[in-house]
Protein backbone atom coordinates (compact mmCIF):
# COMPACT_ATOMS: atom_id res chain seq x y z
CA UNK A 1 0.00 0.00 0.00
CA UNK A 2 1.46 3.47 -0.53
CA UNK A 3 1.21 6.64 1.08
CA UNK A 4 -1.05 7.89 -1.23
CA UNK A 5 -3.44 5.59 -0.55
CA UNK A 6 -3.10 5.60 3.19
CA UNK A 7 -4.45 8.89 5.01
CA UNK A 8 -0.77 10.34 5.77
CA UNK A 9 -1.10 12.88 8.47
CA UNK A 10 2.34 14.02 7.35
CA UNK A 11 0.38 18.28 6.88
CA UNK A 12 -1.28 17.69 10.34
CA UNK A 13 2.01 18.70 13.05
CA UNK A 14 -0.43 17.81 15.97
CA UNK A 15 -1.20 14.47 13.94
CA UNK A 16 2.26 13.72 13.53
CA UNK A 17 3.55 14.98 17.09
CA UNK A 18 1.22 11.64 18.23
CA UNK A 19 3.13 9.65 16.89
CA UNK A 20 5.92 10.30 18.99
CA UNK A 21 6.11 6.73 21.37
CA UNK A 22 4.60 4.33 19.00
CA UNK A 23 6.35 1.30 18.31
CA UNK A 24 7.10 0.62 14.30
CA UNK A 25 8.91 -1.73 12.10
CA UNK A 26 10.97 -0.21 9.39
CA UNK A 27 13.02 -2.47 7.12
CA UNK A 28 12.73 -5.46 9.45
CA UNK A 29 13.40 -3.96 12.39
CA UNK A 30 11.92 -2.54 15.57
CA UNK A 31 12.26 1.34 16.46
CA UNK A 32 10.35 3.82 18.49
CA UNK A 33 9.14 7.17 17.11
CA UNK A 34 11.34 9.20 19.44
CA UNK A 35 10.88 12.94 17.46
CA UNK A 36 9.17 14.87 15.06
CA UNK A 37 11.13 17.55 13.36
CA UNK A 38 8.68 19.49 11.44
CA UNK A 39 10.94 22.05 10.31
CA UNK A 40 12.98 20.39 8.76
CA UNK A 41 10.56 16.99 7.56
CA UNK A 42 11.92 14.69 9.71
CA UNK A 43 10.96 11.49 11.63
CA UNK A 44 13.39 10.19 13.96
CA UNK A 45 13.10 6.13 14.82
CA UNK A 46 15.16 5.25 17.91
CA UNK A 47 16.08 1.42 17.63
CA UNK A 48 15.29 -1.40 20.02
CA UNK A 49 18.81 -3.38 19.39
CA UNK A 50 22.33 -1.68 19.10
CA UNK A 51 23.40 1.40 20.04
CA UNK A 52 25.88 4.22 18.89
CA UNK A 53 28.43 6.51 20.62
CA UNK A 54 26.96 9.65 20.87
CA UNK A 55 29.59 12.38 20.34
CA UNK A 56 29.79 16.19 21.98
CA UNK A 57 29.98 19.29 20.27
CA UNK A 58 33.56 18.63 19.86
CA UNK A 59 33.74 15.12 18.52
CA UNK A 60 34.51 13.50 21.46
CA UNK A 61 32.66 10.27 22.03
CA UNK A 62 30.57 11.26 25.45
CA UNK A 63 27.83 8.36 25.78
CA UNK A 64 26.22 5.22 24.30
CA UNK A 65 22.53 6.15 22.73
CA UNK A 66 20.26 3.85 20.98
CA UNK A 67 20.83 3.91 17.40
CA UNK A 68 18.76 6.28 14.96
CA UNK A 69 17.21 6.42 11.88
CA UNK A 70 16.40 10.43 10.52
CA UNK A 71 13.62 9.84 7.88
CA UNK A 72 12.09 12.40 5.41
CA UNK A 73 8.63 12.18 5.96
CA UNK A 74 7.48 14.77 3.41
CA UNK A 75 9.37 16.06 0.14
CA UNK A 76 9.37 20.09 -1.00
CA UNK A 77 6.25 19.92 -2.41
CA UNK A 78 5.03 19.20 1.07
CA UNK A 79 3.80 15.44 -0.39
CA UNK A 80 4.09 12.32 1.49
CA UNK A 81 7.67 10.64 1.02
CA UNK A 82 7.99 7.00 0.18
CA UNK A 83 9.02 6.32 3.87
CA UNK A 84 5.73 5.81 4.79
CA UNK A 85 5.16 2.58 2.60
CA UNK A 86 8.17 0.84 4.76
CA UNK A 87 6.94 1.91 8.17
CA UNK A 88 4.66 -0.77 9.72
CA UNK A 89 2.71 0.46 13.24
CA UNK A 90 2.71 -2.01 15.45
CA UNK A 91 -0.48 -0.88 17.36
CA UNK A 92 -2.56 -0.79 14.49
CA UNK A 93 -2.76 1.48 10.95
CA UNK A 94 -2.85 5.03 11.27
CA UNK A 95 -6.34 6.11 11.94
Amino acid sequence: MSATEIKVPCGDEKAMRALIGRQVRYLGKLYTVTDVLAEDDLLILSSHDGTGVQEDCYGRPSRMVPNQKDLRFRDAEQKPTCVWDDLVFMDGPLA
